[in-house]
């Protein structure tokens, strides 16, 4: 029993020393779950990636609806009137043009999402085929 608590490993690694292999499931629960804060990317430890994740799942559809709404504004299409009262708040959800700016970020969102998830199969089995001595280079960024 002493032994095994003299034996503990460094986080991150088996008894042996060797880093632990990242599961797909967890990965695909967290990316799933927790997806939109990139815990997928942490948990894989692409610290870099997983701050561009952040951006790019707030940016990216802020920058698809700016040019929905410019273009709108430049064919003379109004969004939204200069002045909204709260009680127009209810009108203006179910407005078609509304309707379809929202429908574009979320589209947006979607494509990142999809896109994402193709990446973290392939990330997870390259994380897991790695040979040992790469690893301690890759978990520092």
């Amino acid at each position: 029993m002493e032994q095994e608590n003299e034996q503990t490993a460094p986080e991150g690694r088996n008894k042996a020393g060797r880093r632990r292999k990242k599961s797909l499931f967890v990965a695909f629960l967290l990316w799933f779950f927790l997806g939109i804060i990139a815990a997928h990317k942490i948990y894989l430890r692409k610290y870099r990636e997983a701050a561009m994740l952040l951006l790019a799942y707030f940016l990216i559809p802020l920058a698809a609806v700016m040019a929905v709404v410019f273009g709108l504004m430049l064919w003379g299409i109004e969004i939204v009137p200069p002045s909204l009262r709260p009680e127009e708040m209810a009108a203006l959800v179910r407005d078609p043009k509304f309707l379809a700016v929202t429908g574009v970020a979320l589209l947006a969102l979607t494509v990142v999402w999809i896109w994402d998830f193709t990446v973290l199969m392939r990330q997870v089995r390259e994380y897991n085929q790695k040979p040992e001595e790469d690893t301690s280079r890759q978990e520092g960024e």
